[in-house]
């Protein structure tokens, strides 16, 4: 991708027709993830034995994303993880974890204690990815279509609410092709 990312706008995304809510930005992101190799939080396993992977551009393609930014020492993310639990179940879209200004050795020592919902967790301590993504705290959790593209987003802990209210009718929209990004405000 040449140049910089075109930004969302801080209104509220629309796809799929003037009733489906997706999400209310209240802060700028990126349309469309940069192509970047994030790397894995050493020494994690998945529950058959292999290495839980890293991110990387495919990581984003072929299917729905649904990328959740997290710290341990985030109580709201500690909070939210119930939830993201029963979201990996999911078979509609990957979570995909990736892991903000913690050290692997404290995401791991949570992840082992609470359980692991992430398909993929990725640990960025130059912040490339969470820069693109304009992220500014944690937790933050964003849709990602099949070609890369932010289409929801919500900002804090997810709840059962934002769960119902935007991040599955992103996830729907976004499998049914109707997600053509971000909708510019009227």
């Amino acid at each position: 991708m040449n140049g910089p990312a075109p930004k969302m706008s801080r209104r509220v995304v629309v796809a799929g027709g003037a009733a489906t809510l997706i999400a209310a930005c209240t802060q700028e992101t990126v349309a469309i993830l940069p192509a970047v190799a994030i790397p894995p939080v050493e020494g994690l396993r998945t529950s058959s034995g292999w290495p839980v992977p890293g991110i990387t551009p495919d990581t984003f393609r072929g299917g729905v994303t649904v990328l959740n930014v997290w710290a341990s020492w985030c109580g709201y993310c500690r909070g939210e993880h119930p939830l993201l639990r029963s979201l990996a179940a999911d078979g509609r879209f990957r979570l995909i974890g990736l892991v903000y200004k913690d050290t692997p050795t404290a995401a791991r020592a949570y992840l082992r204690e609470a359980g692991n919902p992430y398909h993929a967790l990725g640990h960025d301590p130059r912040n490339v990815l969470t820069k693109a993504l304009n992220q500014r705290g944690v937790p933050n959790t964003f849709v990602i279509d099949t070609s890369g593209m932010v289409v929801a987003r919500v900002p804090g802990a997810l709840s059962d609410e934002s769960i119902k209210r935007i991040i599955l009718p992103a996830v729907v929209s976004a499998r049914s092709g109707r997600s053509s990004g971000p909708a510019r405000p009227a």
